[in-house]
This record gives structure tokens, C-alpha cells and sequence, in this order.
């Protein structure tokens, strides 16, 4: 079968050709309704859904509520650090570029969460008031959690971290070049306790400083040591198994139930505490720092979020993606309190079942959507071969393609060309609300 023919990948051509063919569709069933619908969070996952929703629904009155003035593309921060993206404008676009005319954008935070009234509280607009609820307001970086860093460091001093800006991400590749072509030192990689977005990405710095260090010719010279909070390198174990072996190879030391919890700039040094509930110390010249994530205060603190399993995060059914208490609110993206997914595949994923769920409740019909948890995570190895990733919530291997095209645990130049050139026009694709591949 024809790659372009598969999921995966969709050349302009097939999507102009799907978009034409499927608008007189959505036209002729598209639900009326004049539901207020308010989505907090206009990030990947929020601006996508409106757009969307505007293919389901004639009439309905749409409010997007986000304070950011900018659109982030979030998954490009890797390939700043890989020095193929070099400057603020890979990876920011403005909102106007995607936003439908249609959609009511408010550039505001959510101060309040009162899905008892069916309502929303914001900083500078006040209340709104809502029929439907969808909450698509990400994630929050908790670098507050490590005693002794200011973000400010970043791109200081040998402090890099791709998650933090897209500033950060461009000063981390200038600190990580200046590592790998210095005489030698240890670099440390960290990857913090619990759910995080593109839990892959601490992985893939720590291959792509190897590397460089590689390239620099002087590769004997250094150490590698990944510190890692959990006890697995990736939740996948087939996966973990074929790192585990291309580390071994690469002799990249993982040290695994070690969770940063401070560091000083000044002496080098990082503290660990460890799974026998002490605490290690750790000396560096260059240390990657992927801080603990959390969802966003006014979400962890409201009647949304879940109390139990994925304490802080809105309270889904991982399915239907439906709230457990509010029928009338659903959650999208990295907020939702979910097992595995929080990447832009995901939202991909979830986003025709939310808009599905969405319709067939506003008929009073059954919610006929569920999504599998699929996600995928092009797993960078160098600058030039990459394996892809792809999973559900079984934590097995799926693939879009088969074998015989990207084996998901060899080495792959087209793994990397995906992820390099393809997966951009995908994501673009998404926030206008398409989900053809």
C-alpha cells in the first residue's frame, strides 16, 4: 500500500481532495443548535476543537477562552535543541493565523471554574455562562518544585531545558553544543515523577547531546548519566527494552527512581532523592532539566479535577472523554486525567470524539465516540534517523505503517524526515480542525 495512502501521512493534494469532499457532508449534517459553548484553553487542543465543532454544528455560539496572544508549537522545541529549527519564528505563529471568524476568542485567563452554575470566571472579562464546557488549558511546568533553579538560568551556566520557551529551547542547543565540543564533563538528564507532556522529549535530548558530543570527535571524553524519577526509561517495554539496548551501545548510564530536587548553579551539583527515601548528589557540567508537570491551578484547585488516580486533572472517562460528574463538560488535551497521551497525536486522536460526544449529547443521543488512548512519539536518536512510536492504552505497539516502511525499533531516516518536515503541515492541518489521516 502507498504511503499516502496510509494515516499517517497525507500529501496537500489528499487533503484539498477530502476537504472537498467531505464539506458538503458536514454542510447537510451538521447539528443546529445554538448551545453556548465555552472552551478554556486555546492552545493545540482548544484551538483545534472550535474549529472543528464549526464542521458539526450551525448556529452554535463558540467562546474561546486563552490568555496566551500567540500559538506555540510545542512539539518543534526538540528539533530547536537538534539545531534544525534556529529562531522564535519555527515555532510561533500568531492565534489569527488559525482562528475562525466564526469563533469569539478571548485573550483572558480562567480565574474560576462553577460547573454547579454552569459557569466560568475570568481575570478581565467576568463571568461567562455556558451551556457545554470543554477544558483544554494544558499543563503547568512546576520548576517552583526544584529548590535552587530560576528558570532565568536557562541557557546559562550549562542549564538547558527545551520545555520551558521557545527561547529556552534555542539557548539550550547553543548550551549543548558548547558542552559537546568542550574537552570532556558529565552531562545529567532528568525526567521528574508522574504524567508529563511528550514524555519521550528527556530521552530525546539525551540522545541528541550524545551526539553532538560524538560528532565533536572526543566522545570518550564525557558521561552521560539520564536520571529518571520513574522506573522504566519509556511505559512501552518493548520500547524501553530497544533503548535500554541503543543506550548500552551508546554508553548512556540510566539511573532509574532518582527524582531532582535541587540544584546550585554555582558549585554544579544536583540532589536526588532516591527509592530507598535518601538522597544522592550529583556533579555536572551540563544537566537537561525536564521540570514536574501538574495541571494548571485554577483546574487542580476546582470541583473538575480528579481527586483520586489522576489527582489535578479534569475527572474524564478515558473513552468517551466525558466528565464522571459534570455530563455537560468535557476535557481535551494534557489537563485530562488519563493514563497515557498527552501529546499533540493524542489531540489529534481525541478530537473527533469530542466533537462527536459533543453533537450526539446536544441530540440527546448516545455518545457513540471512544478514543483508545492512541498516541505516538517519533523517538529521535540522532540528527538524521529516528524510530516512531506509536501505542494505546494497552501499551502495546500499533503502527499506521507497516513494517516494511518504518520498522518502529530500527533506526529510520524517514522516522526523522516525519518528524523533521512532515508532522508540521499535519499539525497545522489539526488546528483548522481537520482529522483526515
Amino acid at each position: 500500500m502507498a504511503i499516502s495512502r496510509r494515516k499517517l501521512l497525507i500529501s496537500g493534494a489528499a487533503v484539498g481532495a477530502a476537504s472537498a469532499t467531505g464539506l458538503l457532508a458536514w454542510e447537510l449534517n451538521k447539528q443546529e443548535t445554538n448551545a453556548r459553548i465555552v472552551i478554556a484553553g486555546g492552545g493545540a487542543a482548544g484551538m483545534a476543537i472550535a474549529n472543528k465543532l464549526n464542521m458539526y454544528l450551525r448556529g452554535a455560539r463558540i467562546t474561546v477562552v486563552e490568555p496566551r496572544p500567540y500559538h506555540w508549537y510545542q512539539p518543534g522545541q526538540t528539533l530547536l535543541l537538534a539545531g534544525v529549527y534556529d529562531s522564535r519564528d519555527d515555532v510561533v505563529s500568531t492565534n489569527k493565523e488559525y482562528m475562525d471568524a466564526d469563533v469569539r476568542w478571548i485573550n483572558d485567563s480562567v480565574t474560576e471554574f462553577d460547573p454547579d452554575n454552569n459557569q466560568l470566571h475570568t481575570a478581565q472579562t467576568g463571568k461567562l455562562d455556558y451551556d457545554y464546557l470543554i477544558v483544554a488549558t494544558g499543563l503547568e511546568l512546576r520548576f517552583d518544585l526544584i529548590e535552587g533553579l530560576d528558570p532565568d538560568q536557562i541557557g546559562q551556566d550549562g542549564i538547558a531545558s527545551i520545555y520551558h520557551s521557545p527561547e529556552a529551547g534555542i539557548a539550550s542547543h547553543k548550551q549543548a553544543m558548547k558542552f559537546a565540543q568542550s574537552n570532556g564533563g558529565q552531562g545529567v538528564f532528568t525526567r521528574p515523577k508522574g504524567a508529563m507532556k511528550c514524555a519521550g522529549a528527556p530521552l530525546k535530548a539525551t540522545n541528541l547531546v550524545e551526539y553532538f558530543a560524538h560528532q565533536a570527535g572526543q566522545r570518550d571524553r564525557f558521561q552521560f548519566d539520564y536520571m529518571t524519577a520513574e522506573d522504566f526509561l519509556f511505559s512501552v517495554k518493548v520500547f524501553d527494552k530497544r533503548l535500554q539496548e541503543i543506550w548500552q551501545e551508546r554508553e548512556i548510564q540510566p539511573h532509574y527512581e532518582h527524582d531532582l530536587q535541587a540544584i546550585d548553579s554555582q558549585t554544579q551539583e544536583a540532589w536526588f532523592s532516591t527509592r530507598d527515601g535518601g538522597q544522592i548528589k550529583a556533579e555536572w557540567d551540563f544537566i537537561h532539566i525536564s521540570p514536574p508537570m501538574s495541571a494548571i491551578p485554577v483546574v487542580r484547585d476546582s470541583a473538575l479535577a480528579d481527586t483520586a488516580d489522576f489527582k489535578g486533572y479534569v475527572e474524564v472517562d478515558k473513552y468517551s472523554l466525558q466528565h464522571k460528574r459534570y455530563a455537560n463538560v468535557f476535557g481535551l488535551g494534557d489537563t485530562v486525567g488519563t493514563p497515557v497521551g498527552k501529546t499533540a497525536a493524542s489531540v489529534k486522536a481525541q478530537l473527533p470524539v469530542v466533537a462527536t460526544n459533543l453533537t450526539a449529547l446536544i441530540r440527546e443521543e448516545e455518545m457513540p465516540a471512544r478514543w483508545d488512548g492512541y498516541t505516538s512519539c517519533p523517538m529521535i536518536l540522532d540528527v538524521g534517523h529516528a524510530m516512531l512510536w506509536e501505542f494505546d492504552y494497552s501499551l502495546q505497539p500499533v503502527t499506521a505503517l507497516p513494517f516494511e516502511v518504518v520498522d518502529p525499533l530500527a533506526k529510520s531516516k524517514l522516522s526523522w524526515v516525519m518528524e523533521k518536515s512532515l508532522l508540521r503541515p499535519v499539525y497545522d492541518i489539526m488546528l483548522e480542525g481537520y482529522t483526515p489521516i
